[in-house]
């Protein structure tokens, strides 16, 4: 039988490299393959979740993980009542004053329809095209479409609700993720259009530490080189 004493040093050098929590955030309005719940709305799993998990895990932290709606995060990492966020792009979190890890991982967003369009000018030009997205969601190569009529938004909760009307007949098509998109369909059925090429980061608060934000740096940056994020990504996204 362990001494007592013995045995608290042990407990204390299995937890030391841990230096506590590192809250991060997620957006409450992820469906899978970003987070994946249980019948009871509980998040368990995706990649936004184990990507968190696994940077965290890498700088020796333990992730805590924070749900909140999309709009909040932003201020949430200026103001420090998060730490970081691990599915963002700084065109979408503007704020100058939050910090960047390297590219992780690529995920574009994507028009699947059933016309045949040979290019994105031939989206644009359509007549009337009704198109799915997600409601307070932007899409700033396709806004002055909106604006112009060519296209018609046509909101849903999420992608998954899009793709249900597209479906439908509702739509003509919809948008998302192409991580989203390959999830909940196959994309060989449809035609697929790129509209951009997002590069997806980790974002850190200004509030959090130097030494503690570095540290997630630079587990970010070995992760990445080591080829996690990628494997992250073939866990939840089919081959099409």
């Amino acid at each position: 039988m362990l001494k007592p004493i013995f045995a608290a040093s042990l407990l204390a050098a299995c937890f030391s490299s841990y230096a506590g929590a590192i809250k991060f955030g997620f957006n409450q309005q992820h469906y899978s393959p970003h987070v994946i719940r249980d019948d009871n709305f509980t998040a368990q799993s995706g990649i936004v979740l184990d990507v968190s998990k696994i940077v965290a895990e890498e700088a020796g932290f333990i992730a805590k993980l924070v749900s909140l709606p999309r709009k909040r995060i932003e201020g949430f990492l200026v103001e420090g009542k998060i730490d970081a966020q691990c599915h963002t792009n700084p065109a979408w979190y503007p704020n100058p004053n939050l910090i960047w890890s390297v590219p992780l991982y690529r995920d574009s967003d994507v028009v699947v329809s059933n016309r045949k369009l040979a290019s994105l000018d031939a989206f644009y030009e359509s007549k009337d095209f009704k198109l799915g997205t997600v409601l307070g969601y932007k899409y700033p190569e396709i806004a002055p479409y909106f604006t112009a009529g060519n296209i018609k938004r046509f909101n849903s909760t999420s992608s998954k609700g899009s793709f249900a009307r597209f479906i439908k007949g509702e739509l003509d098509g919809f948008v998302s993720s192409l991580s989203e998109a390959n999830y909940l369909v196959q994309l060989k059925r449809f035609n697929v259009l790129a509209i951009n090429e997002n590069q997806i980061h980790c974002t850190f608060s200004p509030k959090l530490s130097e030494e503690k934000r570095n540290r997630l740096l630079k587990a970010a940056e070995q992760l990445k080189e080591k080829g996690e994020f990628e494997r992250i990504l073939a866990k939840y996204i089919k081959p099409d």
